[in-house]
């Protein structure tokens, strides 16, 4: 992957998935000029809209554009009634039926004939249809693999997701619900390995979303484009925040007129929770790598400490946070061989 900075990433053997979280945040720093690594790059482009892409009404070309847009449209409306009537149905058909199995499934595992029941399973499966289950096989697998004879991976898919629903104790009523909820079986069935990644990657997701924040408040502190709003501002999940979870930043909605007339809607305070959120989309470019964030944040502090546009006051207190250690420390670059022979 290139950034747009220079970091390149390589291609490597499939990791564990802390290992290949250190092993990416590594090779970010491969290419990077430290000294120099310039993480506005990754903001300001973003920011600047192209209003040379605007279709002005007069233009000879836009009522052509206006019928391909509504024919468009037109074909999202039949792929949304597709959607309704044919895909999601059918999805809510799928999980009644691995409702059903689950159900199954769970009454066989607390009959005291369940060795029996699985026996006698194993070997319809083995004489009537050639399809052969191991000796060890959950009432669950024996009994997807029973029902869904003609797809030995979705039943394999399916047996992983009433498995996970099992583990979690879930009742056979709650079961195509919570599939829905999970954002289907291929969702679900992902459940605890996402979970383990989840796990082992949300401190360092936290610590991201604070730099980010940082580099943002320290942009807005320095910005040179500042209004004065009269207005209210809406304060939003006031209720689930504390006080030590104060937001940083006001975001105004605004609708676009023409050329650069906006016309103000609203004024918003999200609240903590909700704008660490839009912190992380708005920095989903940025590097991951914790370290190379922290970089780019000092250099831009001494950027600005140099400035003699700034207040000498603001200066000042950046060349004092300048002479404060770095936190995150430098990730080695690790070379791995995509081939797994290490003979010369």
């Amino acid at each position: 992957m290139q950034l747009t900075n220079g970091a390149i990433t390589k291609s490597a053997a499939p990791l564990p998935p802390a290992a290949l979280a250190n092993q990416l945040a590594a090779q970010e720093l491969e290419g990077v000029d430290l000294e120099t690594f310039d993480l506005s790059a990754f903001v300001i482009s973003a920011m600047v809209k192209d209003k040379s892409l605007k279709v002005m009404a007069n233009d000879p070309g836009t009522q052509e554009v206006q019928k391909f847009l509504a024919q468009s449209e037109e074909l999202f409306k039949l792929g949304e009634k597709f959607e309704f009537e044919v895909v999601e149905r059918g999805h809510q058909a799928l999980y009644e039926l691995l409702a059903s199995i689950y159900g199954l499934a769970l009454r066989i595992e607390e009959s005291a004939q369940k060795d029996k029941i699985l026996a006698a399973i194993r070997t319809e499966l083995k004489d009537k249809h050639d399809i052969k289950i191991q000796a060890n096989s959950t009432p669950i697998a024996a009994m997807v693999r029973f029902v869904v004879r003609t797809d030995k991976a979705n039943a394999s898919r399916y047996a992983k997701v009433l498995s996970v629903a099992r583990e979690e104790n879930l009742s056979v009523v709650d079961l195509p619900a919570y599939i829905t909820r999970r954002g289907g079986v291929s969702q679900t069935q992902e459940t605890e390995s996402v979970a383990l990644a989840k796990k082992t990657g949300d401190k360092s997701t936290k610590e991201r979303t604070e730099l980010i924040r940082e580099f943002f408040s320290l942009m807005g502190v320095t910005s040179k484009l500042d209004f004065e709003f009269e207005g209210n501002v809406i304060v939003h999940n006031a209720e689930k925040e504390a006080d030590s979870q104060l937001s940083s930043f006001c975001v105004f909605v605004a609708h676009h007129v023409n050329g650069d007339k906006y016309k103000m809607i609203s004024a918003n305070d999200l609240g903590k929770s909700w704008e660490d959120n839009l912190v992380k989309y708005l920095g989903k470019g940025m590097p991951n790598n914790l370290y190379l964030l922290e970089k780019g944040i000092r250099n831009y502090k001494r950027r600005l400490s140099l400035d003699p546009s700034q207040p000498e006051s603001l200066r000042k207190e950046l060349e004092r946070q300048l002479t404060v250690p770095m936190k995150y420390r430098q990730t080695d670059v690790i070379e791995m061989d995509v081939s797994s022979d290490t003979s010369d």
